[in-house]
């Protein structure tokens, strides 16, 4: 590493935890135990101590289950002593003293109308109140997001058994990293909502007293929503199956994985999140349903990212604050980054996690690498 960019160690002083979020392959040369090792080297060599694995994600998974697809990326890649991916993964991490947690994509499955969920569980699925699979909002290049449906306790018990296999497979893993536990964004006002399957719509109705006609359809329900202002209480009613789901996965983690941790990567945007996500984080903070908040703050300016950080942990109740930068994605200087990890220091956070591994070891313009090997890593006096 040059000496120009040594000198931003005034910048920031050592996290306790720096991590990246990962995608199986996306260096494109994990397609084998001695480049997943390369691979796995170079984090240790850059300092990174903790590492999100994308587990379940496009509705498949990074290891061998029994309840949803093998990634068919990967099965075309062989590991040698260990039977899939994430196997030799979470073995060879551990071995190099590299935390792991699967991320997990929770609601969202993908963007494929033959995945699994569509062909075999399609009333499981969300439907929006243009009575459609595709969520436009999210998703425009593939036509849309696929997503389950928050609110079929089916799909809520599926999921958190999925989670209970995770952990019971890979005793290594230390936690759970909730992403996309959330409805896609959905606002009523510009025809954008979503959550309007049968079991949505017929719970929401009884709850609040009124009877839907045997015609029933999204507009209709909507029509009946406005005409009776029952807008906010719409929201929350989504907003409830979110947070059950939480707790279903806490109360399993704790019942059978004791010490293991649940974080959730989310957007420092409170109010805005609530509204159009569905997600009541604060209500997750106040019952310490989360041990751990990954906010991902996508902000371009160190101050911006600070005041985002400080706000964040005014709530967080004891929970830790992992901050999600996004400066490597951005393609942003190394100088910079070193701003937004003092300012996230500065501002109470535990540690930082990269946004991604692809926009900061693979597909870098910036000399990343260096950076952190010179400030975290194998290169820091």
């Amino acid at each position: 590493m040059n000496a120009t960019n040594c000198a931003d160690e005034a910048l920031i002083s050592n996290s306790k935890i720096l991590g990246v979020w990962h995608r199986p392959n996306s260096s494109e040369r994990e397609t084998n135990l001695d480049e997943l090792c390369q691979v796995l080297d170079e984090f240790k060599d850059a300092g990174i101590n903790l590492v999100f694995l994308e587990t379940f994600f496009h509705g498949s998974a990074a290891f061998k289950s029994e309840l949803v697809p093998y990634r068919p990326k990967l099965s075309n890649f062989s590991y040698g002593k260990y039977p899939d991916y994430m196997s030799a993964f979470v073995a060879e991490a551990d071995k190099r003293g590299i935390g792991v947690h699967a991320w997990v994509q929770d609601f969202y499955v993908g963007v494929d109308d033959e995945a699994q969920f569509i062909l075999d569980h399609k009333n499981w699925m969300l439907i929006n109140e243009s009575n459609e699979l595709r969520h436009t909002t999210e998703g425009q290049g593939f036509g849309g997001y696929l997503f389950l449906d928050p609110a079929n306790v089916e799909v809520r018990d599926y999921l958190t058994n999925l989670y209970d296999e995770i952990l019971s497979k890979f005793p290594q893993i230390k936690g759970l990293n909730l992403d996309y536990i959330r409805y896609p964004i959905s606002i009523m006002e510009d025809n954008t909502d979503t959550g309007y399957t049968e079991c949505s719509m017929q719970g929401f109705a009884k709850r609040c007293g009124f009877a839907l006609s045997d015609d029933n359809n999204p507009q209709k329900f909507n029509a009946l929503i406005e005409e009776k202002n029952l807008e906010s209480d719409w929201i929350e009613y989504r907003a409830e199956f979110i947070t059950a789901f939480i707790k279903s996965v806490r109360d399993m983690v704790d019942t059978n994985h004791n010490g293991k941790l649940i974080s959730t990567a989310i957007f420092p945007e409170i109010e805005q999140t609530y509204n159009f996500k569905k997600q009541s984080i604060k209500v997750w903070l106040d019952n310490r349903y989360i041990d751990m908040v990954t906010p991902m703050v996508h902000f371009y300016s160190a101050a911006q990212v600070g005041e985002a950080v400080k706000n964040l942990k005014a709530m967080c109740n004891g929970a830790k604050c992992y901050t999600g930068l996004y400066t490597t994605y951005h393609n942003q200087t190394t100088t910079e980054l070193a701003e937004h990890i003092a300012a996230s220091e500065k501002a109470g956070a535990e540690g930082v996690i990269l946004f991604d591994a692809a926009k900061t070891f693979f597909e870098a313009k910036q000399d990343y690498y260096s950076f952190l090997c010179c400030e975290y890593g194998k290169n820091k006096s």
